[in-house]
C-alpha cells in the first residue's frame, strides 16, 4: 500500500480524533449531576462514526442520480444545501430514536437529549472529517490539508454535535409529553430545526466560492446556535440541581443519605472535591463515592417524575430500589447506615380517568395519553 496514503490517513485520523476527544469531554462535562452511562454514550458515538456515516453516504449516492440530470450548478447546490443536511440528520436521528425507545429512562429531560445528540454528532463528524482531510491533501497538497483541518476541526468542529443536539433536545422535551400531538410534533420540529441549521451552514459555505464572505453567515449561524444550546444546557443543569435540593431533603429525614451528603449532592463542585478526598483512601473509595452521588441524583429525578407525572413508568419501584442501592454503597464505604425511617406522606391525589377510554389521568393532563381525547375541566 502507498506509504504516502498511509501517512496522510494516519495524520488525518489524528487531526480529527484529538479535537473530537476534547469536544466529547466538553459535552460529557455539561451533564454535571447525573452522568449518562459510558456504554450508552459509546453506542451513540459509534453509531454516528460508522453506521450513521455509511447510511448517509449511500443515501446521498442514490439521491445524486436523479439530481445529476439538472444543470451542474443547480445539482451541486441541491446536493450540498438540501440533500446532504436531510440525509445526514435523519441518519444521525435514527440512533437517537433507537436509544430513546430502548432506554427511555435515561432521558430525564432536555439536557440528556442534548448530550446524546451531541455525542452522535461528534462520532459522525470524526469519520466525515477523516474523509475530507484525506481528500483535501490529494486535491490541494499539504497546505490545502492544513486549511481543511483548521476549518472543519476547529472553526466548525462542533457543527455536527450542535445540529444533532437539537434533535436530542426535542426527544428530551417529550420525556413526559402529555399529548399525542406533543409526542409526534416536538421531535419532528426539532429534526427540522437540525436540518435547517445544517442547510444554512452548507449553503453559505458553498456560496463562499462565488460570494466572498458568505462563509461568515455560516460561522454566525453555527456559533450562535451553539451558544443557545449551551445556555439551554446550563439552565437545564440548574433545574436539575433544584430537583436534587427539593427531592433529597426528605431522604435526610429517612436516613437514606446524611446531612453532609445532602449538601454535597446539591453541588457539582462539592461532588468532585468529595471524590478527590476519597481518592486518597483508594480507587474503590473514589468509584463508590461517585456512584453514591450518581444514585442520589437518579433518586431525586425519579422522585420528581413520580411527583409530577405519577407512577405510569414504575417510578415507585425504582425509587425503592435506589434507596436500597444507596444504603449498600454507603455500607461499602464503611459508614454505619441507620435504618431507613418512613416519613409522613402526603394524602394520595384522587384518581381521575378518561371518560372516553377509561385510561388513568395524571394532574395537568389536557389530553388522554392513550386515546388523545381532550380532558374536560369538569373531570375533577
Amino acid at each position: 500500500m502507498d506509504t504516502t496514503f498511509l501517512a496522510v490517513l494516519g495524520a488525518s485520523i489524528l487531526a480529527a480524533g484529538l479535537p473530537t476527544a476534547f469536544y466529547v469531554l466538553l459535552i460529557w462535562w455539561l451533564d454535571r449531576y447525573e452522568k449518562e452511562p459510558i456504554g450508552l454514550l459509546g453506542v451513540a458515538f459509534l453509531w454516528g462514526a460508522v453506521p450513521g456515516i455509511v447510511i448517509a453516504l449511500l443515501a446521498e449516492l442514490v439521491l445524486k442520480v436523479p439530481i445529476s440530470t439538472l444543470p451542474a450548478a443547480t445539482a451541486n447546490t441541491l446536493q450540498i444545501g438540501l440533500v446532504a443536511p436531510v440525509v445526514e440528520e435523519v441518519a444521525k436521528a435514527l440512533a437517537l430514536f433507537g436509544l430513546f425507545l430502548a432506554y427511555r429512562r435515561e432521558f430525564d429531560g432536555v439536557l440528556d437529549g442534548i448530550v446524546y445528540g451531541a455525542v452522535v454528532g461528534a462520532g459522525f463528524a470524526l469519520s466525515e472529517n477523516v474523509l475530507y482531510f484525506v481528500d483535501g491533501f490529494y486535491d490541494s497538497g499539504a497546505a490545502g490539508w492544513g486549511v481543511v483541518v483548521f476549518l472543519r476541526a476547529v472553526v466548525f468542529g462542533l457543527n455536527h454535535a450542535f445540529f444533532t443536539s437539537i434533535t436530542g433536545a426535542g426527544l428530551g422535551l417529550i420525556r413526559h409529553a402529555r399529548s399525542l400531538l406533543q409526542r409526534a410534533g416536538v421531535p419532528l420540529l426539532a429534526l427540522v430545526g437540525a436540518i435547517t441549521f445544517h442547510g444554512i451552514h452548507n449553503f453559505f459555505a458553498l456560496a463562499n466560492a462565488r460570494f466572498c464572505g458568505s462563509l461568515l453567515i455560516s460561522f454566525l449561524s453555527d456559533w450562535g446556535g451553539i451558544a443557545i444550546i449551551v445556555v439551554i444546557a446550563f439552565l437545564a443543569a440548574r433545574r436539575e440541581g433544584e430537583w436534587i435540593v427539593q427531592e433529597l431533603a426528605e431522604e435526610v429525614e429517612r436516613g437514606t443519605i446524611s446531612p453532609q451528603q445532602y449538601s454535597i449532592a446539591a453541588s457539582a463542585g462539592a461532588r468532585w472535591r468529595a471524590r478527590l478526598q476519597a481518592l486518597g483512601m483508594g480507587r474503590g473509595s473514589w468509584r463508590r463515592t461517585g456512584q453514591l452521588y450518581q444514585l442520589a441524583s437518579e433518586l431525586a429525578f425519579q422522585k420528581h417524575a413520580l411527583r409530577t407525572w405519577g407512577d405510569d413508568g414504575g417510578a415507585g419501584f425504582e425509587i425503592a430500589a435506589l434507596r436500597t442501592h444507596i444504603a449498600a454503597v454507603r455500607a461499602a464505604l464503611g459508614e454505619v447506615v441507620p435504618s431507613v425511617q418512613p416519613v409522613a406522606q402526603a394524602p394520595p391525589r384522587p384518581q381521575v380517568f378518561c371518560t372516553l377510554c377509561g385510561h388513568r389521568l395524571v394532574p395537568g393532563d389536557r389530553f388522554c395519553r392513550k386515546c388523545g381525547a381532550a380532558v374536560r375541566e369538569s373531570r375533577s
